[in-house]
C-alpha cells in the first residue's frame, strides 16, 4: 500500500513541476460492466450474469509527437456471479467482492481529439480474503491484466472505453479447480487538471 501511495504521489509532483503542453494530470471516476471467465471443470462452475461496479483514482499523460505514455493508479471495486454445480443436488449461485488497486501503463496514439491505447495492468488485491462464500482453494494477490481501448479529450475532459482481461487466472475453485479469469468492460471520465 505505501508503494501506491507514494507512486501517486510521485505522479502528482510530477504533474506541478511539468508544463502542460508536454504532461497533464487529473482524477478519474468510472463504471465498469464485469463478467468471470471460467477455465477447466466447467461442468462444477460455470459463469453467471455480467455485474456492474465502479472504480476511480488518478491518471497522468505524457505526450511524445503524436504518441502518449498513460501511467494510472485506481481503485476498482469489483462485483460478480458464478454458479456452483460441483453438487447437482445444491446447484446455487455465488456472488464474489473484490476490492483492488490497478495500475495500468498505456501506450497510446492521438489523432485530434481522439485516441487508442493498449498496455499491461498490475492489479492488487487490498482484502486478505475475498468472498468467493468459501469455495475457493487458491486465490492470487497480485495478477496481471490488459487493457486496450478508446478514448476522446473534449476541453479539459478526458473520456475513455476499455476493455481489460487477466492475463493470469486470479482464483481456483473448489476441490474441482476450475480457473477464473475477471473481464471488464470500463467507461471513465476523466478531469485534466494540467
Amino acid at each position: 500500500m505505501k508503494r501506491i501511495l507514494t507512486l501517486t504521489a510521485l505522479l502528482f509532483f510530477i504533474g506541478i513541476s511539468a508544463k502542460a503542453q508536454i504532461f497533464t494530470i487529473g482524477p478519474k471516476l468510472g463504471i465498469s460492466n464485469t463478467t468471470l471467465s471460467l477455465k477447466d471443470n466447467v461442468d462444477a462452475y460455470q459463469a453467471g450474469d455480467a455485474k456492474y461496479s465502479y472504480h476511480g483514482g488518478v491518471f497522468a499523460r505524457i505526450k511524445i509527437t503524436g504518441f502518449y505514455i498513460q501511467p494510472e493508479a485506481y481503485f476498482n471495486s469489483v462485483n460478480g456471479e458464478y454458479t456452483d454445480a460441483s453438487d447437482p443436488n445444491d446447484v446455487k449461485t455465488l456472488e464474489f467482492d473484490q476490492n483492488k488497486i490497478d495500475m495500468p501503463i498505456l501506450f497510446g496514439w492521438k489523432m485530434g481529439p481522439f485516441r487508442v491505447n493498449a498496455g499491461p495492468v498490475a492489479s492488487f488485491n487490498l482484502g486478505d480474503e475475498v468472498d468467493f462464500d468459501n469455495s475457493v482453494s487458491e486465490y492470487k494477490n497480485a495478477v496481471f491484466a490488459y487493457q486496450a481501448g478508446i478514448g476522446l479529450d473534449i476541453s479539459k475532459l478526458t473520456v475513455d472505453l476499455r476493455y481489460e482481461g487477466n492475463l493470469s487466472n486470479q482464483a481456483v475453485l473448489g476441490e474441482d479447480e476450475a480457473k477464473v479469469k475477471i473481464n471488464q468492460i470500463m467507461l471513465s471520465v476523466g478531469l485534466k487538471l494540467l
